[in-house]
């Protein structure tokens, strides 16, 4: 009975937001900044979520840098707010199927009709040198299990401060944010499916509890984190960096473990980028563990009209991950070619792989002994049916190798989903009754 209530649940939330979605100008698109700007979602998007090049100016200016095409509201002499509302929903639902096997155990095949996220997204220009961003995930529901995940706290929230000097683009921001790299761990990423490396942890390649909490207390990369992060971009040269701390308990205010520290520089060729990520976290377990914790690698991202190439590759170390002091360290990277076949139907293929040499804590009194190879491929595509709504298919096989014991685990996973963005507030037909107006 509770199976078939969630069901429902789901198609009625879906069914609304396609309603609403359709409903909606396709030129507005996600209305968080296209409705204040009136600009459509490929002015800043490739497919959205993912930023193109104008998308990502528009952040290196602080979220200004558009005239917009509603007047802002005064608030005193040095603020004003948005004209318009600036809010949109953003959800998506659809079939996830999932398959681990397991050697000499039974592998039934998982499938649930999930509705993947549901989220508050809310932005814009508070006077010539503020702005804010707003992306409160309602909730998430677990692709394999189908359990659904409600959060309390904001996924992604911060204030922003931006100023133009010298020939430099300069922003300061705190709140819950991303980290800065030149491929998006998740807020713009354009598959379904996590990067690999991104969500890595000692405890999650060894496969083993922590010596305090969980694995997800752990702070990771693909998680956003609570900071202060300070940035500047030359636009002449192309040269820009971030440096910036968190409280490294990933999005939450508790399970800090220690203050983090983060860099990361970039250099732009035309379009392209190559970037430099530093990470590290001085003890990212905590509770008198003291395991000190190192992320550190290069990122890619090759931009074409057509084709789009996303790297990165990651060195981690952690000195004490099971609290026997043995240290460890692991690697990996993904490889990403996105190839826009027309203007609304793109395809994509990535490689994941993560590895770790053989760690040994018997030594040490105590019981792991592993070397890991961890590799999947994920292909797909998405088809963007309106500017605000996109139909996504997407596939991954994957291969879990443990060598020690000469174990194999294999898993299949795919999902077919319909992603959209609207505004909450839009009447239906209001835009068939204006371009009725509109009409000679």
């Amino acid at each position: 009975m509770g199976m078939c209530i969630q069901r429902g649940l789901i198609w009625a939330t879906v069914s609304w937001g396609l309603a609403w979605s359709l409903q909606s100008a396709p030129a507005f698109g996600i209305p968080v900044f296209a409705r204040v700007y009136n600009k459509p979602c490929g002015a800043c998007h490739t497919v959205f979520p993912q930023l193109n090049p104008e998308g990502e100016n528009f952040r290196a200016h602080g979220l200004h840098g558009l005239p917009p095409a509603v007047k802002p509201l005064p608030v005193g002499e040095l603020f004003d707010v948005p004209g318009t509302l600036p809010l949109a929903l953003y959800l998506a639902a659809g079939e996830d199927l999932s398959k681990v096997d397991v050697p000499g155990q039974h592998a039934p095949t998982n499938t649930h009709f999930n509705l993947n996220f549901l989220s508050l997204l809310a932005g814009g220009e508070v006077g010539q040198h503020l702005a804010f961003l707003l992306d409160y995930r309602l909730l998430e529901t677990e692709p394999d299990s189908g359990n659904i995940e409600w959060y309390s706290v904001p996924y992604q929230a911060y204030v922003m401060a931006h100023a133009e000097r010298w020939g430099w683009l300069a922003n300061l921001k705190g709140g819950w944010y991303e980290l800065p790299l030149s491929v998006s761990p998740t807020i713009h990423r354009l598959s379904a499916r996590p990067y690999l490396i991104y969500g890595a942890t000692a405890c999650s390649v060894l496969d083993v509890t922590p010596p305090r909490g969980t694995c997800s207390d752990i702070a990771i990369v693909d998680e956003t984190q609570i900071g202060m992060d300070l940035s500047a971009l030359q636009p002449q040269s192309g040269f820009g960096w971030n440096l910036g701390f968190t409280n490294g308990s990933n999005n939450r205010l508790d399970n800090t473990a220690s203050k983090d520290v983060y860099a990361h520089a970039s250099q732009a060729f035309g379009l392209s980028r190559v970037g430099l990520f530093l990470f590290y976290s001085p003890d990212i377990i905590g509770g008198g563990v003291e395991d000190r914790a190192l992320r550190l690698g290069p990122d890619l991202d090759v931009y074409g009209r057509q084709f789009r190439l996303l790297g990165q590759f990651l060195a981690d170390y952690e000195s004490n991950p099971t609290g026997h002091l043995q240290e460890l360290w692991y690697y990996g990277g993904f490889l990403e070619g996105q190839y826009r076949v027309t203007a609304t139907l793109l395809s994509l293929l990535r490689f994941d792989y993560v590895w770790t040499p053989t760690f040994n804590d018997t030594t040490h009194g105590g019981d792991t002994r592993e070397r890991r190879r961890i590799w999947e491929v994920t292909g797909g595509g998405q088809w963007l049916i309106l500017q605000n709504l996109k139909l996504v298919a997407e596939v991954t096989y994957g291969e879990n190798h443990e060598a020690v014991s000469d174990l194999t685990v294999k898993s299949w996973a795919g999902t077919l989903r319909l992603v959209t963005a609207f505004w909450p507030l839009s009447p239906p037909g209001l835009q068939e009754w204006d371009d009725r107006d509109k009409a000679p």
